[in-house]
């Protein structure tokens, strides 16, 4: 009895000490919480800072493991976006394209091979420098004649609200069904005054001009031509410049027929039912540039390649309204989508309209693929000088910037201290503060989040 009686007492014991434990660590956890809570709160206080006080802003997170909003600061209301709009477009790829890129829809006839283009910004672009598609027009031109059409093109070389100057700056590249060299020229001046062009075909089409008034070195282009011209200005280093081409079928077979030497006719043809699409570069390097660099060209390609590969035509309003149609009805807020890269102001998205897009991105390419795709914070693209993480540690922000005159926005996912992981979209709109002051704003908040939630 004696020894049942000091066990019963162990036993006791033992289940006191255990209900104790947990009620301290539900305590701890409850204030934990409760800290957490306070703070997400009072998140609202932050858009009455000067900073905020006369613009437009919205901000969501959302809880990737227990599936809910945290805070919603406008929500629902519609922003313009800037190059958050790539977040769409990488969307859309998910959606619609394989893991190889299409690079040329073809149909052979007799002693004849027609093609069209596909969209591929990746043919001879001098950072991806793909030449599947010379191999495989050299091979068939052993037994076939080479015509190249441009019947499947429905699209403009600008987006609708492009502002009309952008034609003559990098970001501001012309559209095309058949992209080649990345659609521009590079020029670099070096201190002998010598002028590289590349590709060589376009050196005899520019011509120095010493009114250009200028310090440093320029190239100018007039719309809707191929002439250039240049003032090297007081030159001391190597500098070098990339200028967009204006596409015309005649330019594509021109460059064509030098690259593969031998003879591409221009032949406009209609499309027939029965062709052939020829695969080549993996998608993942070229995502990784349209979100990392955020190149407005890849971005607008690659809604071409989605209307290429579901309609055999290309069309960024087609691949547009099937997306509305098939994806964004189930939306909370259907977004205004017009252009792939962000560059028009006419497109409107909410905050929540990005955190349903990232979160269907992340079931679609993995975590892991994703957070390789997206600037990262301290690390690379457009946010590598931006949200360091202590040493012997993992980025903790991944996301995409969006910036245009007055607006600056970002949306992207957060692995917080503590192993949460959050999904975020913060827009700014119409401030008149710098895009740097804003964004300094930014990461002060989303640093917090990371450290006490």
């Amino acid at each position: 009895m004696k020894i049942n009686f000091i066990h019963s007492k162990k036993l006791l014991l033992s289940l006191l000490i255990s209900f104790c434990l947990i009620s301290f660590s539900s305590i701890a956890q409850h204030k934990t919480e409760e800290k957490n809570t306070d703070y997400i709160s009072n998140l609202n206080q932050v858009f009455q800072e000067d900073c905020f006080r006369d613009s437009f802003h919205g901000f969501v997170l959302y809880d990737l493991d227990s599936s809910k909003y945290l805070f919603e600061y406008n929500a629902d209301k519609y922003f313009t976006p800037a190059s958050n709009v790539k977040i769409a477009s990488l969307f859309a790829a998910t959606k619609i394209l394989n893991e190889r890129l299409p690079s040329l829809t073809y149909f052979e006839k007799g002693d004849s091979l027609i093609f069209w283009g596909t969209g591929d910004p990746t043919f001879l672009h001098p950072i991806f420098r793909n030449s599947a598609v010379i191999d495989f027009l050299l091979l068939k031109s052993k037994t076939k004649k080479l015509f190249f059409s441009t019947t499947n093109y429905e699209d403009e070389p600008f987006g609708d609200g492009w502002a009309w100057e952008d034609y003559r700056t990098s970001y501001g590249i012309e559209k095309s069904a058949f992209p080649i060299y990345g659609n521009a020229v590079y020029f670099e001046a070096d201190p002998s005054c010598e002028i590289e062009v590349f590709p060589e075909i376009f050196k005899d089409s520019i011509q120095e001009n010493s009114e250009i008034k200028t310090k440093n070195f320029t190239i100018k282009r007039d719309l809707g031509i191929n002439s250039f011209e240049y003032n090297i200005g007081d030159l001391y280093y190597k500098k070098g410049k990339t200028i967009p081409f204006h596409i015309t079928p005649e330019l594509i077979t021109t460059l064509l027929n030098d690259k593969l030497d031998l003879e591409v006719t221009h032949l406009e043809y209609p499309m027939p039912e029965n062709t052939a699409i020829f695969y080549t570069a993996k998608s993942d390097k070229m995502y990784k540039r349209m979100m990392q660099r955020s190149d407005n060209f890849l971005a607008e390609q690659t809604l071409l390649m989605c209307s290429a590969e579901l309609f055999g035509t290309l069309s960024t309003q087609r691949v547009i309204n099937y997306l509305d149609a098939n994806y964004f009805n189930k939306f909370y807020n259907k977004p205004r989508w017009v252009d792939g890269s962000g560059l028009s102001r006419y497109n409107l998205f909410t905050p929540r309209n990005f955190v349903e897009m990232l979160k269907s991105i992340r079931k679609d390419m993995g975590e892991e693929k994703l957070f390789e795709t997206l600037a990262i914070g301290g690390k690379a693209g457009t946010l590598r000088r931006r949200y360091e993480y202590p040493k012997k540690s993992t980025p903790f922000l991944y996301g995409k910037t969006g910036t245009i005159s007055n607006n600056h926005c970002l949306s992207g996912f957060i692995v917080t201290k503590t192993g949460r992981k959050l999904c975020f979209s913060f827009q700014n709109n119409h401030h008149r503060e710098s895009s740097k002051t804003i964004g300094n704003k930014m990461e002060e908040i989303l640093t917090r989040v990371y450290k006490e939630y």
